[in-house]
């Protein structure tokens, strides 16, 4: 039933971050036939719906660039997430 109705790259989204409990951007596309930027303007409706929760990278001081931000469930929303995921 939420896979008729909600819209299915945030069903990934959701459902992958509930198995792994956090990921970057880039690991979430893995595996998904969908752009980097489709991902990016889910994933920021979802933090700022309060859904997600967004951490800034950490540098390991040998990587260069700017280290990948990470996404997690809000502890908050993450029962209501599993129990919804679980019945879909």
């Amino acid at each position: 039933m939420l896979n008729a109705i909600a819209d299915p790259i945030r069903v990934h989204i959701l459902r992958s971050l509930s198995e792994v409990g956090m990921a970057t951007a880039a690991d979430l596309t893995a595996g998904a036939a969908l752009s980097h930027h489709t991902l990016r303007r889910h994933l920021s409706a979802l933090v700022v719906t309060g859904v997600l929760r967004e951490h800034p990278g950490e540098s390991d001081g040998e990587t260069p660039g700017r280290p990948a931000t990470r996404f997690s469930l809000n502890p908050e929303a993450k029962d209501g997430v599993t129990r919804l995921l679980g019945s879909a």
